[in-house]
């Protein structure tokens, strides 16, 4: 602050101090950089072999681009594209929050139904998602739908409680077209979802998600019925997740589960280990599969992870597999 002083106490000549002069030009210059959409992204390259049809390849299997940005104090903005494959948009939100616990989003985002489902894949500790999110919701979706989890629509959602540093109450609550993204609604009917989440310690959570729509392709309707209930451990270095999840899509009712365990061993170091289960028709005894996954996560730079996981996929009624995968992340 010394060093400093004689600068804040330049004059311009005419004895008058300079020092709020530059405290505006500051402040002007901070609104225009908060004006200005924060860019971010990743690139996800993988690697997968099947050690039973032997099958094996490379490829780019995600390219992001995020931005987001700033409009006023209450509201801000997000706009996510994928560039692998072919080029969509992903997310497409505003947020304006009417005070600490209580704000309303818009647009194309994540659908509140499952744990699982709100982490992205760059933050998601395993490769691939456990089976019975990937069939339920709105990833290859047993009803037909592809949209990496999302859904065009409108949700309220919040935190309430505080606690120390955190919130009690988690919540969202929302209505969606539920086609899946960029895609408009072609019934009249609206699809319903919701999450509540209670944290009764910091690192320690319960959930629980319900979905309820309609859904129609080619003129053929059919029931969206999802639930799901789960909790969470997360600290610094231990995590355990799980949650159990039931579907009726059309009348047909499935089930899964999964348990997913992961302990850092070193600063840069996660080991996880993992059961997943999930049937797709429970009125069929012989339709179950049980996948055991032994994984390692690896962080050699702050924004690069190594991943590799393998997996025994145990079919009932199918052939067993083995399946071996690595895949790295690298942000900026």
């Amino acid at each position: 602050m010394v060093l400093l002083s004689p600068l804040w106490a330049q004059t311009d000549g005419s004895g008058q101090g300079t020092g709020s002069q530059m405290e505006q030009r500051v402040s002007k210059l901070e609104k225009a950089w908060a004006a200005v959409p924060k860019v971010s992204g990743f690139i996800n390259l993988r690697y997968a072999y099947d050690a039973t049809s032997k099958e094996n390849g490379f490829d780019v299997r995600r390219a992001r681009l995020d931005f987001k940005g700033a409009v006023g104090e209450k509201m801000d903005y997000r706009l996510q594209l994928e560039l692998a494959g072919s080029p969509k948009i992903l997310d497409a939100y505003v947020t304006y929050r009417f005070c600490p616990g209580l704000g309303v989003q818009a647009g194309e985002f994540k659908v509140p139904f499952t744990l699982e489902n709100q982490y992205g894949p760059a933050d998601l500790e395993t490769i691939d998602n456990s089976m019975a999110v990937t069939y339920l919701c709105n990833y290859s979706d047993l009803s037909g739908i592809s949209a990496n989890g999302r859904d065009v629509g409108l949700c309220l959602r919040g935190g309430l409680f505080s606690v120390k540093n955190y919130k009690f109450v988690d919540y969202a609550l929302g209505v969606f077209n539920g086609n899946g993204i960029n895609l408009k609604d072609n019934n009249n009917t609206k699809d319903f979802s919701g999450m509540l989440g209670i944290r009764p310690l910091k690192d320690f959570s319960l959930w629980g998600a319900y979905y309820n729509g309609i859904y129609t392709r080619e003129k053929v309707k059919h029931k969206r019925e999802r639930s799901s209930a789960g909790l969470e451990w997360k600290s610094r270095k231990t995590l355990f997740r799980s949650e159990y999840i039931l579907g009726n899509t059309g009348g047909m009712k499935s089930e899964g589960t999964y348990a997913l365990a992961g302990q850092y061993v070193h600063d840069r170091v996660q080991l996880l280990l993992k059961y997943d289960y999930f049937r797709r028709d429970k009125s069929f005894s012989r339709n179950r599969e049980h996948d055991y996954l032994v994984g390692i996560n690896y962080f050699p730079l702050k924004r690069v992870r190594l991943q590799a996981n393998y997996v025994y996929k145990a079919k009932q009624g199918g052939k067993d597999v083995n399946y071996v995968a690595v895949q790295c992340f690298t942000k900026f």
